[in-house]
């Protein structure tokens, strides 16, 4: 249950850094909806101080203006302001952003395929809208968007006229043949994206798998099979990160062990055992937090406790004293474990490298009594000048 748990949380890790990239292709999508707008303005322009210089006008300049420049770029602008609203709402769902840009793009290719459709290679810009889609890897956004982009073409070819000049497909064989060919293509793109939307989603199922397997392994060197608790490796790194980076905040370190743990292997069992060193970690975890607790070896574990005092540890150490000495354990009704505590505070005089030798000194007096708690206290220190004033009086005195 609990490696499913941790697991699940991992998958969800991992989503949300592959959901992180969706998000940054969905803007970088939308950046490109305002390069097509901002480039095609341009050609626009360009195109028109080149026809007013040619004799291939066949409008005043002024109503060519209005229809090939004003008034595409106009609606174009109108789905830029739709894309734009829809994108910075925080409301909004992902969902709702991919198709609203997409179908946006769409819209924008079919005004400007439509307004500028005696350039047969326009027609690509349907292409670009469908390949646009695949790093979405949903099939039904392809769909639509591969759909609507061969139902805009054939609407333009087919039953607009924008450009008076212009010959439709209906017209004349050629154009019909570069219908057909345009048409195919898009269809082909739409297949192409569709193979690419399998193959991506294989691919990210496939490392997302990878990702876990890894991030559990990982975990796993860390842990204790048995209890669940961090082990000593993961210890032997906390201390290392406690010397690189000494801690700002009062911290206790503490070694804990059960009482007679021998005997107990011994007369019941190390079926039994294993059950007694469970519980225990399991309130070692519930009052200490379970990145406190590690399982150094045997039935001795380690407690390292930020932000705590050494009064407020003691406090929680007699609270899973208590909790101990209450389980029950099936079938062995007298079994009544006790366990002994040894503590220290951490002083960044003497870093982290001690610790362990002072919490073990803790609990060697603890077990002595057993059932206790015991605190490493630091002997006083004296200055050199006291100790010599305290030489010359006992020497004075003596005289």
């Amino acid at each position: 249950m609990e490696e499913r748990t941790t697991r699940k949380l991992h998958i969800e890790a991992i989503r949300t850094d592959l959901n992180q990239i969706l998000n940054e292709w969905l803007h970088l999508h939308y950046r490109i909806s305002i390069i097509l707008v901002v480039i095609a303005l341009f050609v626009e322009i360009g195109m028109a101080f080149f026809i007013a210089q040619s004799e291939i006008l066949t409008t005043s300049i002024s109503r060519y203006i209005l229809k090939f420049i004003i008034a595409p770029s106009g609606v174009a602008a109108l789905c830029l302001l739709v894309s734009s609203i829809t994108i910075h709402q925080e409301k909004t769902s992902y969902q709702t952003k991919i198709y609203v840009i997409s179908l946006m793009f769409v819209v924008e290719c079919f005004i400007y395929c439509t307004a500028h459709s005696a350039f047969i290679a326009i027609y690509a810009l349907y292409a670009v809208a469908i390949f646009l889609t695949t790093t979405y890897a949903n099939y039904k956004l392809t769909s639509l968007v591969s759909t609507l982009s061969i139902v805009s073409l054939s609407v333009s070819e087919l039953f607009l006229k924008w450009d008076l000049d212009k010959i439709g497909a209906l017209d004349s064989a050629n154009q019909l043949v570069q219908y057909l060919v345009a048409i195919f293509v898009l269809i082909g793109c739409s297949l192409a994206s569709a193979v690419t939307i399998h193959y991506e989603r294989r691919k990210n199922e496939a490392s997302l798998k990878r990702e876990v397997e890894r991030e559990l392994m990982k975990e796993s060197l860390l842990y204790d099979e048995l209890t669940g608790t961090l082990n000593r490796k993961a210890l032997h790194e906390e201390l290392k990160a406690l010397e690189k980076a000494p801690p700002t905040t009062p911290l206790v370190f503490g070694i804990a062990d059960i009482d007679h743990f021998k005997s107990v292997n011994d007369l019941y069992g190390h079926h039994v055992g294993d059950l007694c060193l469970m519980e225990f970690s399991c309130f070692l975890c519930e009052y200490f937090g379970d990145s406190s607790v590690y399982r150094y070896g045997g039935d001795e574990f380690c407690l390292i406790l930020r932000n705590t005092t050494l009064s407020t540890a003691e406090q929680l150490c007699e609270r899973v004293q208590n909790r101990l000495r209450r389980v029950e354990f099936e079938g062995v009704p007298e079994l009544k474990p006790t366990a002994s505590f040894g503590l220290t505070a951490f002083s960044a005089q003497e870093g982290s490298s001690r610790l362990f030798n002072q919490a073990d000194e803790a609990l060697y007096e603890a077990k002595i009594v057993r059932n206790e708690i015991r605190t490493f206290r630091r002997p006083p220190v004296f200055s050199d000048t006291k100790f010599h004033i305290s030489l010359n009086d006992d020497m004075s005195g003596e005289a």
